[in-house]
């Protein structure tokens, strides 16, 4: 990777960064995420910034070229008594032009170290036909447990997405 990238959360103070990045991966790759570039696209700025998680841990964390925000990656835990020991991370996207570069893997990387300071189990879901991110998630050590069947549809074509997770060590455990 290269050494100019810096990974940190977004702030209200990136929302016009985030959001041109959210829509250029609607746009390109509409097959990974559940929203839609449709939906997003007229969506205020204003909004976007309230949007932002502010309160830690949930978080989404921005991967840096300099200035230019060149990936990201988001993270939150689970809000139900019974689930908060289980965190998710989401929109996983890098620009075309910094892949091959390890800048996801890093990003990812940071979400596993963010999240094993507050979840045991971190959950994601990746698409059956994205083998990269694949490799990506099981050499970090994800486990597939299950396949939902037609989870996102684009148009008249539905795709399946696999269903990962990881075990993180308790804080405290060596």
């Amino acid at each position: 990777m290269s050494a100019t990238i810096q990974i940190r959360p977004l702030q209200p103070s990136d929302a016009q960064a985030y959001q041109d990045l959210r829509l250029e991966a609607l746009r390109s790759s509409p097959d990974a995420f559940g929203s839609s570039y449709e939906e997003e696209a007229p969506i205020a700025l204003e909004t976007i910034e309230a949007r932002m998680p502010s309160s830690a841990p949930n978080a989404i964390f921005g991967a840096f070229a300099r200035t230019d925000l060149v990936g990201m990656a988001g993270f939150a835990v689970y809000e139900r008594l019974k689930t908060r020991h289980k965190g998710v991370m989401w929109g996983v996207f890098v620009k075309p032009e910094w892949r091959k570069q390890r800048v996801g893997r890093a990003l990812v990387q940071h979400v596993i170290d963010h999240a094993s300071r507050h979840v045991i189990m971190l959950e994601a879901a990746v698409g059956m036909t994205n083998e990269s991110a694949r490799r990506t998630y099981h050499g970090l050590g994800f486990k597939p447990y299950g396949i939902e069947r037609k989870a996102i549809r684009v148009g008249d074509v539905f795709h399946d997405e696999e269903l990962l997770y990881l075990d993180l060590p308790r804080p405290g455990d060596a």
